[in-house]
């Protein structure tokens, strides 16, 4: 079936596009949470090591040992809230380098987008073993792992589009991201994303 699209084009994510458009996803959505947590277990860390200090002076080694025990629990929580988000970004922005830079196609209709992957670029990993068995091989893999299928995301309440100096973060809920580079379209094509109501 052929969509009546305003606006259809194919685009490129480069991994550092995709880090910093994670970065702006997780300061919406993951940030706010973590850093509350960040700060009841901060909090709970100090007054434990307060508690520990003045108030358990004359209590048993025993009693003390437990107490800076579940200190170091509570500033261990602390710490991991703070690490384990840069470590997410890290990872993920590893595996899409790893991905090489696959080609995707946005359609943009009347209340819907429309996003799509025209082509994997896995060039750039070649496994020694593979280099071995030929060309042969290669056309396997993409028959036997067909590309996804194509993703609509309806204009509604759940969507939100916010943009940046280099890329466009849809938003589709607080689970789903997209990510579209402005590196490559002109400014009456920008203009159509923006509009994307």
């Amino acid at each position: 079936m052929e969509e009546n699209y305003k606006l259809e084009k194919e685009y490129k994510v480069p991994a550092d596009t995709f880090r910093d458009a994670y970065l702006e996803f997780q300061k919406k959505y993951v940030y706010p949470k973590s850093y509350v947590y960040m700060a009841i277990f901060g909090v709970l860390a100090i007054v434990l090591l307060i508690f520990g200090i003045f108030a358990m002076h004359d209590a048993p080694k025993k009693q003390k040992y437990i107490m800076y025990l579940a200190f170091i629990v509570a500033a261990a929580f602390s710490l991991r809230e703070w690490f384990n988000p840069r470590k997410m970004r890290r990872s993920l922005t590893d595996s899409v380098r790893a991905l090489g830079e696959p080609i995707y196609k946005i359609g943009i209709g009347d209340k819907f987008v429309d996003i799509s992957t025209v082509s994997d670029d896995l060039s750039n990993i070649v496994e020694p073993e593979e280099e071995e068995k030929g060309e042969e091989d290669t056309e396997d893999i993409t028959e036997t792992d067909p590309l996804p299928e194509k993703t609509r995301i309806n204009v509604d309440e759940g969507f939100q589009l916010m943009e940046y100096d280099r890329f466009f973060l849809m938003l589709a809920g607080k689970e789903m991201f997209y990510i579209l580079p402005k590196d490559g379209f002109s400014e009456s094509e920008l203009k159509i994303v923006r509009d994307i109501k």
